[in-house]
């Protein structure tokens, strides 16, 4: 590889971090506040603490293995496990990109009333322009993520200086504290961590990737861990139990401004929605842009159909039908799941559970460590807690989701069948 193609340790973490903080943490601010009240920034210390040795675990595995990805990492328990853990990452991370890109379209009719096409309609040309840009050289995408990352910093930090200026411990009580509602919370505080191992993804693009992925994956956790809880703990100590009154995220940061200083909620408001919508535009570009390589281990794998014209790579060193691949799952899931929000972010948060257990599965079998074992049980955990959060909610997902992973065990399969 050459130089050029190269991704340094500030770029990667940035990448990570912006992964990360795509869409989770605004789209969660109402809902949390709804189905937990002021707890809902203590469920990111809990989730993070609970994923922290998983966390430890992935980065270990990747300063073991040069090629990082997913795929690698079950296949040490045997081929069958390295597909379908890339399987379901893949999956699941489209479903993330998905929810991204809804969330934006959303925010941009709401900026532009003038847009009265329905919403899946800007979602699909924003994916298709996606599908377009993720063929470019891989420097191109980390020179798109500085600009996102400073514009999702503006509303982030905003919050952050309000809530410490405004918070009011003292107007919070017993109601405030939803216990009844952590079920359903606990999934939705966990899809904002998904995106600690994209390193692992992008693991090949990464300058000294044995030493500075497993940094990128620690740095950007912990960063955001400490972020997200601090936004959504200030955020409901400054406007209250308001906050869980509004009826979609679009309507925090209106409350929020109106707070402060109801002269500068519109043109505040059309400035952070702006940033947030690009935020969420800045996460699934990145997905799009990590994802891909986790297909093209697949096809490297002959593990998919067509897999000798998939891992094809274009001039800029790209696999483009991996690229057009995610364009079409990600047209599947906002054509007929029109977006919605539970059910996406939980589909996302359980297959990378899925794959997570796989791979720490693995990383037992290797290590037989009393770290690899408390990895194992935060991932059981984990998806115990997902499963809970679907049960609370609809099982409907649940079944799709099944059915995706089904089918491609089935692909797998066949696959082998045919090359005997």
């Amino acid at each position: 590889m050459s130089h050029a193609q190269t991704l340094s340790l500030p770029a990667a973490i940035l990448i990570n971090i912006n992964i990360m903080l795509g869409t989770g943490v605004f789209i969660n601010t109402v809902l949390l506040a709804q189905h937990t009240g002021v707890l809902g920034g203590f469920l990111y210390i809990i989730a993070g603490l609970l994923m922290l040795p998983l966390v430890l675990c992935i980065a270990d595995l990747t300063s073991k293995h040069k090629e990082g990805n997913f795929y690698n990492f079950g296949a040490l328990l045997g081929p069958f496990w390295g597909f379908l853990s890339a399987w379901s990452y893949c999956i699941a991370k489209l479903a993330s990109a998905s929810l991204s890109i809804h969330v934006f379209a959303t925010f941009l009719k709401h900026i532009l009333p003038i847009l009265t096409l329905p919403t899946v309609v800007y979602d699909c040309m924003i994916i298709t322009l996606f599908v377009l840009l993720n063929t470019l050289h891989v420097k191109t995408g980390s020179r798109i993520q500085y600009g996102f990352i400073v514009m999702k910093a503006m509303p982030l930090v905003f919050a952050v200086c309000i809530g410490l200026w405004k918070v009011n411990i003292i107007t919070i009580g017993a109601p405030d504290f939803i216990w009844s509602g952590i079920p359903v919370g606990l999934p939705l505080v966990l899809f904002c961590f998904l995106g600690f191992e994209s390193a692992c993804s992008l693991s090949r693009h990464i300058k000294n990737s044995q030493r500075n992925a497993p940094i990128t994956i620690l740095f950007s956790f912990i960063m955001v861990m400490l972020l997200v809880s601090a936004y959504q703990f200030l955020f409901y100590t400054s406007v209250g139990p308001a906050l869980g009154q509004q009826k979609q995220y679009v309507d925090a940061f209106p409350l929020l401004i109106g707070f402060l200083n109801p002269d500068y909620t519109q043109g505040l408001t059309a400035l952070f929605s702006i940033a947030i919508a690009t935020s969420a535009l800045g996460g699934a570009y990145g997905i799009l842009y990590s994802n891909m390589w986790n297909f093209y281990a697949l096809a490297e794998h002959n593990h998919l159909i067509f897999s000798d014209s998939i891992k094809q790579l274009n001039q800029h060193n790209i696999p483009v039908w991996c690229v057009m691949i995610e364009g079409i799952i990600c047209f599947g899931y906002v054509i007929l799941g029109t977006g919605t929000q539970i059910p996406l972010q939980y589909t996302a948060t359980l297959g990378c559970i899925a794959t997570y257990t796989i791979s720490l599965v693995a990383y037992f079998k290797q290590t037989k460590s009393a770290l690899s074992i408390i990895g194992l049980s935060s991932c059981l955990i984990l998806f115990a807690v997902c499963i809970s959060g679907f049960i609370s909610t609809s099982i409907i997902p649940l079944i799709v989701l099944s059915l995706i992973l089904l089918a491609g065990i089935g692909m797998y399969h066949l696959k082998k069948m045919i090359a005997r």
